[in-house]
């Protein structure tokens, strides 16, 4: 009995080894189909790479060169499907490759000369769109998004009735010239609509600014005319040079110097109101050629700003350099138009009344620019005569902006001019 018993209880746990076997082998019969149940499933529903790709919008001044478009790449969906399973090319290695510039070209519709707004296009290459539609479908999509390159106004741009200029300043007691027309901008920036006198003209505008008609009103341009220039000051007399200038309708430029500016601002004022030309004679009176560029700056602006607080906002429209030394550092640097002259009076050498008379009398001739200095008495007593002496010989005494208006030539800042004959 006992040897029948052990025989049954070895069968039994037998039976439960072979059984616990089958189950194991179950289980992990089941794990595996399973895994790879979720393996193949992940494969075949993987989330297809979506890549953006889009450039940057960006803008640009007319003349300017084209500059280089950014563009970004944006990415959704899964970055490691492979694309190529010889070569191990993945969808990250694809948006690499476009992070680098790579696979596409920037192209745009404008030279750069024309004022608008210009579409940007992505333009993938050829190879690459077949592969998008082809081995690659269903793994990774491209998509490009246009932007735009404004092409903006070689001169500035409008602020409502104003424009800023593209130095940053805006346009003030001058004309600017654009494609659609010219338009003149008063004292406070303003753009000027209707009638206006300006400077030896009666000009006309429209109702939008645009420049419509303009005439000469107190000036002949078919008679000859003389600018008087006057350095230095101004002077403790330069007043009697403005009584006689005022009393016969005439006008000069004053080239004057920052602490004489600030000495006799009442003088500075009168001048501006008699529209007589205000111009920059530096601060210090330096040779300008030994002078840096940021030396060059502060010699002009420190004058400028004097002058501008003298008549109440109005600054010089011309410049004189010390001595009459420019250099190309001058040129780029002063701002304004250069004015040299054409009769030196030697006034400041001389200190003769009658010596400056005659040298002017023998020497003006029409389009002549006269050197003088209004800080010397005979200087001053010298011009008191000059100035009824050359109307009654059928001179027109006019100021140097007037004169190269009235021979049709538009001055340039850092350009020299000495005389404008005809």
């Amino acid at each position: 009995m006992k040897n029948t018993r052990g025989r049954s209880r070895n069968i039994r746990s037998r039976r439960r080894r072979i059984l616990i076997s089958k189950i194991i082998i179950c289980v992990v019969v089941c794990i595996g189909v399973i895994f790879g149940i979720k393996t193949a499933a992940n494969t075949f529903f993987q989330k297809a790479a979506k890549i953006v790709l889009k450039a940057d919008d960006a803008e640009m001044r007319e003349g300017q060169t084209i500059p280089e478009i950014k563009v970004n790449v944006t990415v959704q969906g899964e970055k490691d499907i492979v694309l190529d399973k010889k070569t191990g090319y993945t969808v990250q290695k694809l948006i690499d490759d476009l992070k680098n510039g790579e696979n596409y070209t920037v192209t745009n519709e404008t030279d750069g000369k024309t004022e608008g707004s210009f579409p940007v296009k992505i333009v993938l290459k050829e190879e690459i769109k077949e592969k998008l539609k082809n081995e690659w479908k269903g793994k990774v999509s491209i998509e490009t998004e246009e932007s735009k390159l404004v092409v903006k106004n070689a001169l500035g741009d409008w602020e409502g009735n104003k424009f800023k200029k593209a130095d940053g300043q805006y346009a003030m007691n001058e004309f600017v010239k654009m494609k659609d027309g010219t338009y003149y901008f008063d004292e406070k920036g303003e753009k000027v609509t209707g009638q206006k006198d300006i400077g030896i003209k009666r000009c006309v505008f429209s109702a939008d600014g645009k420049l419509e008609s303009e005439k000469f009103i107190d000036l002949d341009p078919t008679k000859p005319m003389i600018a008087l220039t006057f350095d230095d000051g101004p002077g403790a007399e330069a007043g009697r040079i403005l009584d006689v200038l005022e009393k016969y309708n005439a006008r000069a430029t004053f080239f004057m110097v920052g602490p004489m500016v600030n000495r006799y601002p009442e003088t500075v004022k009168r001048i501006s109101d008699l529209n007589c030309e205000l111009g920059n004679h530096s601060t210090n009176h330096p040779k300008l050629t030994k002078l840096d560029a940021a030396g060059i700056k502060k010699e002009i602006q420190t004058t400028t700003d004097a002058i501008v607080k003298a008549t109440g906002g109005k600054g010089p429209t011309v410049m004189r350099p010390p001595f009459g030394a420019v250099n190309e550092t001058v040129k780029q640097t002063v701002g304004f138009p250069i004015i040299m002259w054409s009769v030196d009076t030697l006034d400041w050498k001389t200190r003769n009344t009658q010596k400056t008379i005659d040298n002017v009398l023998a020497n003006a001739k029409d389009g002549s620019v006269v050197l003088m200095h209004d800080i010397h008495k005979p200087s001053v007593d010298a011009a008191v005569q000059l100035i009824p002496k050359l109307i009654e010989k059928g001179y027109q005494l006019v100021t140097v902006s007037e004169l190269a208006e009235a021979r049709g030539i538009d001055l340039q800042n850092g350009v020299k001019y000495s005389q404008f004959y005809k």
